[in-house]
């Protein structure tokens, strides 16, 4: 590849395949900074850069939400399914 020159018409292309991708790329983060703004609670009225925060936060608290949701899951499972016994087998005080 040494000595070999690119001709201007190549140097061209190369620059019109770098904006056209830097456009798309550009393009494509509008459209998912749009759709985060949906689905995160008050993301409407954020900046991008906070925004970004707001949903990492969210995130935090549908997990914390779902975790809860599961353990409460579980216990009312044992308790209405045999889990919840007295000793001597009766179960009527649940």
């Amino acid at each position: 590849m040494e000595g070999r020159r690119r001709s201007p018409g190549q140097a061209a292309g190369r620059r019109r395949r770098r904006r056209r991708r830097a456009a798309e790329t550009a393009s494509l983060m509008s459209r998912k900074v749009r759709e985060l703004r949906r689905l995160v609670p008050g993301g409407a009225a954020v900046p991008a850069d906070r925004l970004l925060l707001r949903a990492a936060d969210y995130i935090v608290r549908l997990r914390a939400r779902i975790e809860l949701l599961r353990a409460l899951s579980e216990l009312v499972a044992v308790t209405n399914h045999g889990g919840g016994h007295h000793a001597d087998g009766d179960a009527s005080w649940l």
